[in-house]
């Protein structure tokens, strides 16, 4: 009985680690760099009619459900399009920004 409720465990743990990386998207400064709004859609998987655009962005951000997202490299982009990623961060609850 002990044994196998140690597999659970481990199994529970090994789940909500996999869930917790799939909640997690990295994106690289360096790749955003020549055109971030593509790299954006596609990175987060934003629908067909996003405008490319800050206030768009801002919106999409706003609405994500639980996520991390990571962007390294960030000192290398423009400082609007960090201050919108930390603007909507703030506005969405479930949604964690982390700069390296």
């Amino acid at each position: 009985m002990t044994n196998k409720l140690l597999e659970n465990r481990r199994l529970r743990r090994k789940l909500k680690k996999m869930i917790d990386n799939m909640n997690e998207i990295v994106l690289y400064g360096e790749e955003m760099k020549e055109n971030p709004h593509e790299y954006i859609k596609e990175k987060l998987d934003f629908p067909d009619y996003y405008g490319e655009n800050l206030d768009a962005l801002y919106d999409c951000l706003s609405e994500l459900p639980n996520k991390i997202i990571i962007i390294k490299d960030s000192s290398v982009l423009d400082e609007d399009l960090i201050a919108t990623f930390k603007d909507a961060s703030v506005e969405n609850p479930d949604l964690k920004l982390i700069l390296d």
